[in-house]
């Protein structure tokens, strides 16, 4: 079965809160979308599978330009033409629309994950706030981990790009000497701030009945709100996730890097406090569904890079600690193909083109395929170690992955 059942069966069984009480084709138009994306894999195609999610799921007047597209296309333009500069940089805008749709595929056709989903997800004690259409609340977190995560590309870009100009023109000649320069990201204490959501003075005294026992997550800032959440979900020690979140721009400019997985899940919750502050809309959207997925797309990175070594030393990440990112990282591990290469190694590289794929409750098989017949007996080892070593497949796939 290929992609593209996978993907009709997910929206056979999907239904959204607008299209019912409002007499929208968001469903239609969203899966239009994707249809012609797989049909066609150009940019274009790509543009229309964000512009119908985030139109979907836009918080304000619909007439606006939506700044979040208008985000992907900055991050876009600015890869396509940056990345050139690089020795090795790929595309992530198409990547990107690929994991959403991989995830889509799994959650269809993995009843063990669709489990694990709900269990974590649709508990009325927890969030009593969630969509109750069928697999909205999957779709709605997904979407916006899944086409947010590599947002803030750009940055990792700049610090990349300097770095190898400086390590070209200082090994030309010993007579140069040793050369650095450094980057610092400035942030202030402001630009994490984002004073708590209260609900409208109609809705207070609900809101308070539904969320009292959960005020001491509705935090006034995105560091303690993340670090919150991986305390809860990872059974962390409150003080040292924290001050190691708390630190982390500190130790990027220290070690001239940025980690675009980071700076993705602060855009995602500040954009999204900002929306939901204008519209005053039910400040539960913001600490649950908006929040969990701004920490999966942290996580993306920072559970490998940090959660995994000292001091918290996490072994493989589990399905059930925290679905959404569970799925990201597996879907932007296994996606290689369709990306085009910018940088000037990545342009010589034999990459996939295209590939196939088979979900079951079982197993995944994906198949890299070529243009041309390569020896990549290597990188298919490499990549199913990778993954193994920081998810645990069988949580999901008891007879595991298949990498082709």
């Amino acid at each position: 079965m290929g992609i593209k059942k996978f993907i009709k069966k997910f929206f056979d069984n999907l239904e959204i809160y607008e299209d019912q009480y409002h007499g929208t084709k968001y469903k239609k138009e969203i899966y239009i979308s994707i249809t012609q994306f797989l049909d066609n894999k150009t940019e274009i195609n790509a543009y229309n599978v964000y512009k119908a999610f985030f139109e979907a799921y836009w918080i304000g007047i619909q007439d606006e330009v939506n700044p979040f597209l208008e985000l992907t296309q900055r991050m876009k333009n600015f890869e396509e033409f940056n990345g050139k500069l690089l020795e090795n940089h790929r595309d992530h805008y198409i990547h990107t629309v690929f994991v959403f749709l991989l995830g889509l595929s799994i959650f269809a056709e993995n009843t063990n994950y669709r489990k694990i989903f709900s269990e974590y997800a649709l508990d009325k004690s927890k969030y009593p706030d969630f969509y109750d259409t069928p697999n909205e609340e999957f779709f709605y977190r997904w979407g916006l981990s899944a086409l947010f995560h590599d947002i803030a590309y750009p940055l990792e870009i700049i610090i990349k790009q300097t770095n190898e100009y400086i390590k070209f023109v200082s090994e030309y000649s010993d007579t140069i000497g040793e050369t650095g320069i450094n980057i610092k990201l400035s942030t202030n204490n402001s630009f994490f701030n984002l004073p708590i959501l209260k609900p409208r003075s109609e809705s207070k005294d609900r809101f308070n009945a539904k969320y009292n026992k959960f005020q001491s997550r509705f935090l006034d800032n995105s560091i303690s709100l993340l670090a919150y959440t991986l305390y809860e979900n990872f059974n962390l020690n409150l003080h040292e996730i924290k001050n190691n979140l708390d630190n982390f721009v500190e130790n990027m400019n220290e070690n001239n890097r940025i980690d675009h997985g980071f700076f993705s899940a602060i855009i995602m919750l500040k954009w999204y406090h900002y929306l939901i502050k204008r519209t005053n809309w039910n400040p539960a959207y913001f600490y649950f569904p908006i929040l969990d997925s701004s920490s999966s797309i942290l996580l993306h990175n920072y559970y490998k890079h940090t959660l995994m070594e000292d001091p918290f030393n996490l072994s493989q990440i589990r399905a059930r600690q925290h679905p959404i990112a569970y799925l990201l990282i597996l879907c932007d591990e296994l996606q290689e193909w369709n990306r085009e290469g910018y940088g000037k190694m990545d342009i010589k590289d034999d990459a996939p083109t295209d590939f196939d794929l088979f979900i079951d409750e079982l197993e995944l098989k994906i198949k890299y395929k070529y243009l041309q017949k390569t020896n990549n007996n290597d990188f298919l080892k490499e990549k199913h170690e990778k993954i193994s070593s920081i998810v645990k497949i069988n949580d999901i796939f008891k007879n595991g992955i298949k990498i082709e």
